[in-house]
């Protein structure tokens, strides 16, 4: 693993690992003798065969690593002593970036969709359960620094990449005069009243803070569309309303839902108003509702879906409507685009209106733009209606053809008709050739703005001059002349130019950074505001020049999503909180100190953390890539504080499952395709020190599987796994050494019985073994996902924490019945399991964390946890860290 697979804020490709997911290697397997290999359980213990299989993996990489692979290119980069540069890196990670997201959404839809109601009725018992007394901190409310100077190993860190003060992915923004709203992917709604210099959250306790769009109605309300749209990551509970937005006391409440359940499961992309209507392009078409607050119970009306749900035909993003506009100066007309990027469906194309939604026609747009390619777009009317601006990804493109870029172009309807005629007054060369960070030539070959333009794109105009354009990629540029010429405002990163250095007194960049990935923008008061993958970047209109501003700078918006936790004991007193988190590395934050910092870029994952001394620390980036620090990452760039430890699985998931035994210290685990142990721990000095000791699936046969969860105790492993891992093609299940000798649990309730019930064909996000049997036969299983209810698949069965006290031969639901006990655990999603000192369960879930202390029984743990989703316990010195996937780490106290 090189530097050119950690370096990115985006998601990179791996070096050997997707490789083994894809058909070439299948049919390389297929065949292998195996039979030589086997224990008497049908697992693959044989060490040296594994290595073997591992090897020829990589070797097929390495074949397919033909010219124009510009993930080979940045590894031969990095092998010759260069830096990868910014278009080498933003290409690497797109096509696994959608893996990421898929992924993502398969977790809590497998082994099928998700139905309408699962998340109201999931709320709605949330409400009525108990609550146990507790009170949570917000521990990384504070300013993260990506730029620190005295964390910059030249190898694994972004530091002096220029991005500073970051937070997480902000993909709504809202503002007029000094008041500014920014919705966070998975953290919901912050306000500010004073031009992003404070914020404060105001909807932390509606049904899901997962967001879409934000946006100000003509009488002043706030509307907030939630479900994230970036490839339906989060689905969402319908759009609220805030009347008063101004008013420093008012918040978001359930009671603020318009339109009932009539948009739950949906995700929210655009709203818009005209008349007396307010319009919401969704992943199931447009709807259309009253603004007036007396119609507020009235169901949404869907007026423009392409394919309806009777057909035949329909298919899950047949109706994706990803941007609707009404056209200043003409009343009741609006215009609409419906396209999934990823497929040239009959229905892609743009739409308008003349009667205000009520009916819709397909346009045949003229000029530069034609009928033959037309992807998700963002669309933007100057003030005045006589300029349209159009940035649209090419579905074609999307699709990976190699021609570097997902970008169709950028157009302009100059009397603002979106039949056009259209000029494309942008492509991806113009605008690599604008000063940006991934233009080729300035670091050879690689890819090109708009790589991403399949999940990044805005645009805005400035409402004084129709000229006066933004467009948002993985950068963000500027035109003042209407497209003529352009400019990058915003820089990918430094690391490249001229300018830069590691050491600040020697670098002269000019601050035109902000961190990558573009999803929001608004106008307000002469300033600019953007919204991305680290959080909101703030400039003036009126001029071009001088550095932008991160409003992230005092840590009030903690909206940081943690893929994993680990903390442990300082050696001169408190405690190291770690964590690795989506898009924004690993992050340190030590007690004491009013600022966190980021010892390792690009994404984050599973940590393993010395619990007596927190400067020794595993971070996971992705697909089982792994840094080991004994120094907590110290480097002022000149020398390697981090050790690559990655141990050469076949197939591992894109975040995988590590850990350290929780009582022998001379043990760790990893799980990919492959159970790995290590007992060189804080000496490792290479991957070579892992060793391989199961084969979750058969690789040999070319059975493809993926450890999901991992746990170890006195040597006892447990590990969940999948393999398929999409939604509509799953099997899940856990492997464990329990007794002696590697074998598969059979997953039902009755091992001995073969007509016992099955457990859930669920993906598994945690075992944990329960430190009260030393035999390490008692143990939880928790499951992602809803029960089979509200999930359209086959295998869903029910509950999310399952038990057994015999190794897995027999198995119960301990997660009680919501439809007929309060005490019941909610039909929601659920993420980890932590047993507490006093023998009780702690379940992180998307509503929080619940607690139990009897079986079947369990409460809301304390009141003030914002609804997002709570993705990674631990226990330290009697405190319960809870690492959010969307508001950071939370803690509170334990006995």
């Amino acid at each position: 693993m090189t530097a050119s697979d950690r370096r990115p804020w985006l998601i990179p490709t791996a070096i050997l690992v997707v490789v083994a997911l894809g058909v070439a290697l299948t049919a390389m397997l297929i065949g292998g003798d195996s039979t030589e290999t086997v224990n008497s359980e049908g697992v693959n213990t044989d060490s040296a065969a594994l290595l073997r299989y591992a090897e020829e993996a990589s070797n097929e990489h390495a074949d397919a690593g033909e010219e124009g692979d510009y993930e080979q290119q940045g590894e031969e980069a990095e092998a010759a002593g260069l830096r990868p540069t910014a278009s080498q890196e933003a290409g690497e990670e797109s096509e696994h970036f959608r893996t990421a997201l898929d992924r993502f959404y398969a977790m809590r839809s497998a082994p099928g969709n998700i139905a309408p109601g699962a998340y109201t009725a999931a709320f709605e018992h949330f409400l009525g359960m108990p609550v146990a007394s507790s009170h949570w901190r917000d521990v990384t409310a504070v300013p993260y620094n990506s730029d620190d100077p005295n964390y910059r190993d030249p190898v694994w860190s972004n530091s002096s990449g220029g991005a500073g003060y970051i937070t997480g992915r902000t993909v709504g923004l809202a503002a007029e005069g000094s008041a500014v709203f920014a919705a966070a992917a998975q953290g919901g709604v912050f306000r500010s009243l004073d031009q992003g210099q404070s914020w404060a959250p105001i909807s932390d306790s509606i049904l899901t803070i997962s967001s879409g769009d934000l946006q100000l109605a003509p009488d002043g309300s706030l509307w907030f569309g939630t479900g994230e749209p970036n490839f339906g990551t989060g689905l969402g509970s319908g759009i609220y309303v805030l009347r008063n937005p101004l008013d420093p006391s008012s918040s978001f409440k359930p009671t603020d839902r318009i339109g009932g359940t009539s948009l739950e499961s949906h995700y929210v992309s655009q709203i818009s108003f005209s008349g007396k209507w307010a319009f919401a392009a969704t992943s199931r078409g447009v709807y259309r509702h009253l603004i007036a607050p007396s119609a507020a119970s009235q169901p949404w009306d869907r007026v423009l879906y392409v394919v309806p749900n009777d057909d035949p035909a329909l298919f899950h993003s047949s109706n994706v409507a990803n941007d609707v506009e009404a056209w200043p100066g003409h009343p009741g007309t609006l215009i609409a685009n419906v396209a999934y990027a990823f497929e040239q469906l009959p229905g892609n194309g743009f739409y308008r209106s003349d009667d205000y939604g009520a009916t819709w026609r397909k346009i045949n747009p003229q000029g530069a733009i034609g009928n033959k390619d037309v992807g998700p777009v963002d669309m933007v009317y100057s003030a005045d209606g006589k300029r349209l601006y159009v940035v649209m990804a090419s579905v074609r493109e999307s699709n990976f053809s190699g021609s570097g870029t997902a970008l169709a172009g950028v157009y302009v309807s100059k009397n603002g008709n979106v039949a056009g005629p259209y000029n494309k007054i942008a492509s991806a060369s113009k605008l690599a050739n604008s000063g940006s960070a991934l233009k080729t030539p300035v670091g050879g070959k690689g890819y090109q703005p708009g790589i991403q333009a399949w999940y990044n794109r805005l645009v805005t105009v400035d409402p004084a001059d129709h000229n006066h354009v933004y467009v948002g990629l993985e950068e963000v540029f500027e035109t003042r002349d209407g497209g003529t010429s352009w400019r990058t405002a915003t820089r990918y990163w430094n690391f490249g130019f001229p300018c830069w250095s590691f050491l600040d007194k020697l670098d002269t960049c000019d601050g035109s950074v902000a961190h990558p990935d573009q999803h929001a923008v608004a106008i307000a008061d002469g300033t600019i505001y953007v919204g991305n993958d680290g959080g909101i970047y703030a400039h003036k209109v009126s001029t071009s020049s001088g550095p932008w501003r991160s409003l992230s700078a005092t840590g009030q918006i903690d909206a940081l999503q943690y893929y994993g936790i680990g903390v442990g004991d300082m050696q001169g007193g408190g405690v190291g909180v770690w964590g690795g988190m989506q898009d924004n590395g690993t992050s340190l934050l030590v007690s004491g100190s009013d600022t966190m910092v980021s010892p390792i870029g690009g994404d984050g994952g599973k940590m393993i953390v010395n619990p007596d001394d927190a400067c020794q620390a595993v971070g996971e980036y992705i697909y089982l890539a792994m840094a080991m620090t004994t120094n907590c990452g110290e480097s002022r760039g000149d020398t390697e504080s981090m050790v690559d430890i990655s141990p050469p699985d076949p197939n591992p998931d894109f975040i995988a499952p590590i850990a350290g035994d929780e009582v022998d210290p001379n043990l760790w685990v990893a799980g990919g395709q492959y159970i790995w142990t290590n007992t060189n721990t804080w000496d490792s000095e290479s991957g070579d020190d892992w060793t391989p000791v199961a084969d979750v699936g058969d690789i040999a046969n070319g059975v493809l599987a993926s450890s999901t969860s991992i746990t170890s105790r006195n040597g006892v492993i447990y590990a969940g796994w999948c393999g398929p891992c999409s939604s509509g093609t799953y099997n899940s299940g856990v492997i464990t050494n329990a007794g002696g000798k590697w074998h598969q649990l059979k997953m039902t309730t009755n091992a001995s019985d073969p007509n016992a019930t099955p457990l859930p064909e669920r993906y598994i996000t945690g075992v944990t073994i329960d430190p009260s049997d030393p035999s390490g036969n008692t143990m939880y299983v928790v499951f992602n996902g809803f029960s089979a209810q509200y999930v359209e698949g086959f295998g869903a069965g029910l509950g999310h924490v399952w038990k057994t006290t015999d190794g897995g031969k027999t198995f119960t639901n301990i997660s009680g019945d919501p439809k007929t006990s309060a005490n019941a655990l909610p039909d929601v999603p659920a993420s980890d399991l932590a047993v507490g000192p006093s023998g009780q369960l702690f379940l992180s879930t998307d509503l929080g964390v619940f607690v139990s202390t009897k079986a079947g029984s369990w409460a809301r743990l304390g009141t003030d946890l914002p609804t997002t989703i709570s993705y990674d316990l631990t226990i330290h010195n009697g405190l319960l860290y809870d690492g959010t996937y969307g508001r950071g780490i939370w803690s509170t106290s334990v006995r």
